[in-house]
């Protein structure tokens, strides 16, 4: 009877291309491998490798000291949502009520709450290639369908207007644009923001998930734009995805914010009321403080990013094998393999060439990568300079080898 009780469940259609992250795959056999004492030079983590300032965490500490350790409002408790504000108005020029804000466990869940209260079933999602890994399993798990704008390495990976409008098809519901971006690293500009609008304006039924998490992880000489700034025309349609995970080393206590349309962000909030109601209440006192606070840990951290990514582009420089665009923004850099790939004797057969890379680099050089593929990217490699400059120049100078040996 157990038995025939098991092999009887059913598991939804929509969850049929819902799997767990390669990166994660990845990273858990990095930790295995490591827990052996194996020693892998790992590119892989999605993470700032800093630790969370301590006025950060004595903010923590301080509120639970004094009780903050309850429940708080779905959409976030007064403090928060108030930092929140003031943060989109001092550093975004934008102006929302508390309305159009809430907070939610990580950007991630701002994201999957979008999609889950607006998506029909089969409507579909315009995706700029490459794209982050996981917008899809969302996408699907909410009942919608991945769509994709597919951009190369020679236009710099950016969504044009052109394919923009030629992308859109009468089942787009949804366009996300991220900037700066994973896995590339790219940065919309202002003007090109307000092309991509002028395009969007002629689609009024096509929302914008604007995802922000590396807002503050930028090399340029401009200071980040939000298409909700450049194209006002469609403030009324785009919901914002931000946190601080990423720029306050804050990815452990799981606390991202959204703005957007009033109407949206109830339904949000009303959705996430039946899920996982507010976020922790430490983890909101702790992102009031970041918010609030001091700028001076994030601009060294930013400094060490800038200056890692100086070192891997001047390691890829050696070779003619790997092709890079060099990143404006976040921590990562997208390797362009392919031709090794299209020419090796080891890959040039496979069906999944670049997974098929990775997975033979680790086990045989032990160097961790992120395929390309589940980023809409086949025949390029992601690695992470998120770590520390040894591992960089001993990983990287291992990938070289490792290519021209294929």
């Amino acid at each position: 009877m157990e038995n025939s009780l098991i092999t009887g469940v059913r598991i939804s259609s929509r969850m049929k291309e819902v799997k767990t992250s390669k990166i994660y795959e990845l990273i858990s056999k990095v930790i295995d491998l490591n827990a052996r004492g194996i020693v892998v030079h790992a590119l892989t983590a999605g993470e700032p490798d800093f630790d969370t300032p301590e006025h950060i965490i004595a903010a923590a500490k301080e509120a639970m000291r004094a009780g903050v350790t309850h429940y708080t409002p779905v959409r976030g408790s007064l403090e928060v949502r108030e930092a929140v504000l003031n943060k989109f108005s001092r550093e975004n020029g934008l102006n929302f009520e508390d309305c159009n804000i809430m907070v939610a466990t990580g950007s991630k869940q701002i994201i999957a709450n979008a999609f889950a209260v607006t998506l029909e079933p089969g409507q579909e999602v315009l995706l700029p290639t490459p794209y982050w890994a996981a917008y899809t399993g969302m996408i699907y798990a909410a009942g919608g369908v991945p769509a994709y704008a597919i951009t190369s390495r020679k236009n710099g990976y950016k969504l044009t207007p052109e394919l923009l409008r030629n992308s859109i098809t009468p089942k787009t519901r949804w366009l996300v644009l991220n900037t700066p971006s994973n896995p590339c690293g790219i940065i919309y500009s202002t003007q090109e923001l307000v092309q991509l609008g002028k395009v969007l304006e002629e689609f009024p039924n096509v929302y914008i998930l604007s995802d922000e998490i590396y807002e503050k992880i930028n090399y340029s000489d401009d200071h980040h734009a939000s298409i909700a700034k450049t194209c006002p025309a469609l403030t009324n349609r785009i919901i914002i995805a931000n946190g601080v995970s990423k720029a306050y080393a804050m990815t452990g206590w799981r606390l991202g914010y959204g703005a957007g349309p009033s109407d949206i962000i109830n339904a949000m909030a009303d959705y996430q009321s039946q899920t996982t109601l507010g976020p922790s209440s430490i983890s909101q006192a702790a992102a009031a403080a970041a918010l609030n606070g001091p700028t001076d840990s994030l601009e060294r951290m930013v400094d060490s990013y800038r200056s890692r990514r100086d070192l891997v582009a001047e390691i890829i420089s050696t070779t003619n094998k790997i092709h890079m665009h060099s990143p404006q923004g976040a921590f990562y850099a997208l390797l362009d393999v392919s031709d090794s790939l299209n020419n090796s004797m080891i890959f040039r057969n496979s069906q999944r060439k670049d997974e098929d890379f990775a997975a033979w680099l680790l086990d045989t050089h032990r160097v961790a990568v992120v395929p390309g593929s589940p980023f809409g990217a086949p025949g390029t490699v992601r690695v992470s300079f998120a770590t520390d400059r040894e591992t960089i120049e001993k990983g990287l100078c291992k990938l070289i080898k490792a290519v021209e040996q294929i």
